[in-house]
């Protein structure tokens, strides 16, 4: 009996290591399968075109989402689907690629360049005033920190890793999603920051919601007094102010006419075609040929949030074809928006407290139709 019990014994133990010698090198091979990546498929050239085209048109519809609403709900509609984020990025990199030169470069060259130039005393009376290149970064307690409002992928603050520390300058990221540990998520409305806790604030390419004057009623109040603002925008942006409610013209598409229309249908697709050479330059790269871009309007709507422009040449560059480049400091006290200061109007007999009307006031314009957004016809 014991001689067959030991028997028995043998053959499960036998048993056992011959299944575990079978199942063990499947096991390795499901985790080793499960953590490999997929491979990507290969594309023919007819399906390596659609998948662009796919893309142009995601992006063209995000793009057009961003400019026609509020903050408020582009932030809510990426927290919500974070890819959206990642698909809208992808298209502008690709579009990028087309431009003659993308205006984040132009921002870091002045950044290295100012960032090395050390403060220097008060020039002689009279003396002409130094060119903006050759005057240094404002700073505070020597160090020069920078807010890149809507910064997308953080080209600044990357580009400034390895040379950041050499120049004192601290560049903080702020986007409705973080695609890196570089990025804090923020509705640029509503900035985690302190009250004057910057010294440079940058818009390149990011006054983009109905609600961009709020973007520059929060820049004013994160920036240091005397703190300087940058920003960049698109030539075609650019235009008349229309009245408040007016509807929004500006589109893109729609290229192809009626040839037999009339001369009511000719003046209407003339007007079309002037709106999509416009945008032309933004969607397709193409140069800005046409008259002298128009930013009073804008700098106006700025000068009344208490920005106003640093030194009279410099401060426009309309040097590039695409792009505008404005350079404005915090250096007034705003007659618009929500920083606007209560003053104390005089006091009459009795200690009772006349109105005071305003003189000349103006009819209320849109503020927000000073920029153009981008609006795009369904094909």
């Amino acid at each position: 009996k014991e001689k067959k019990d030991k028997k028995k014994k043998q053959k499960q133990k036998s048993t056992e290591v011959s299944t575990e010698t079978t199942t063990s090198p499947a096991k390795a091979v499901i985790a080793k399968t499960a953590s490999l990546p997929p491979a990507p498929p290969k594309l023919t050239p007819l399906q390596a075109s659609m998948r662009e085209k796919l893309i142009s048109a995601r992006f063209r519809h995000l793009n057009e989402t961003l400019y026609t609403r509020p903050s408020e709900e582009a932030f809510n509609l990426f927290d919500e689907s974070p890819e959206m984020f990642d698909e809208y990025h992808e298209g502008f990199r690709r579009q990028v690629k087309v431009w003659p030169e993308n205006p984040v470069d132009s921002f870091l060259k002045d950044i290295r360049t100012r960032g090395k130039v050390r403060q220097q005393g008060k020039g002689r009376p009279g003396a002409p005033p130094t060119p903006l290149a050759k005057t240094p970064l404002p700073r505070t307690q020597q160090e020069c920190t920078i807010a890149d409002l809507g910064c997308g992928d953080a080209r600044l603050a990357e580009a400034l890793q390895s040379d950041g520390k050499k120049l004192k300058v601290n560049v903080k990221s702020y986007d409705l999603q973080s695609p890196s540990p570089l990025v804090t998520k923020a509705d640029i409305a509503n900035l985690p920051l302190a009250d004057g806790s910057v010294n440079v604030a940058v818009f390149c390419l990011a006054l983009m919601g109905t609600n961009w004057v709020d973007f520059v009623e929060e820049a004013y109040r994160i920036l240091h007094w005397k703190g300087e603002l940058w920003v960049a925008e698109i030539k075609s942006r650019f235009g008349p102010i229309r009245n408040k409610n007016a509807p929004v013209t500006h589109s893109v598409g729609n290229r192809k006419k009626n040839a037999t229309a009339g001369k009511k249908g000719k003046k209407v697709a003339d007007n079309d075609a002037e709106h999509d050479e416009d945008l032309a330059v933004e969607v397709d790269g193409m140069d800005d040929r046409r008259r002298e871009t128009d930013v009073s309007a804008f700098v106006e709507v700025l000068r009344s949030r208490g920005f106003v422009l640093q030194g009279d040449r410099e401060a426009i560059d309309l040097s590039n074809k695409m792009f505008v480049k404005m350079h404005f400091i915090k250096g007034a006290s705003p007659t618009k928006g929500k920083h606007v200061k209560e003053q104390e109007a005089p006091k009459g007999k009795r200690g009772i407290i006349r109105r005071i009307d305003p003189i000349d006031e103006q009819p209320e314009v849109n503020e927000a139709s000073v920029l153009k957004p981008c609006v795009y016809k369904i094909r």
